[in-house]
């Protein structure tokens, strides 16, 4: 869980250089948002592994939720 925490912080932090109002230091490392989400999916993967739970089940469980209880909760974006 601290890997975890540690992860979604460095994604804060990039989600708010690049849309926020706290631009990087001009010594500060590059880094994007796309690798931090790759760093949470990895250590989200290495997490559900050491428990034994599918994702994908957990993720179809989930989408049902979102699809039932909360179907009227979202704005539907039509493309």
């Amino acid at each position: 869980m601290a890997r975890m925490t540690e992860e979604i912080g460095e994604l804060a932090r990039e989600v708010n250089h690049y849309y926020g109002e706290k631009p990087k230091k001009s010594t500060e490392v590059e880094k994007t948002v796309e690798e931090e989400l790759g760093d949470i999916i990895f250590v989200l993967t290495c997490f559900a592994n050491s428990l034994d739970i599918d994702l994908s089940q957990a993720f179809n469980l989930a989408m049902t939720k979102f699809e039932t209880r909360d179907k009227d909760r979202w704005t539907r974006k039509d493309s």
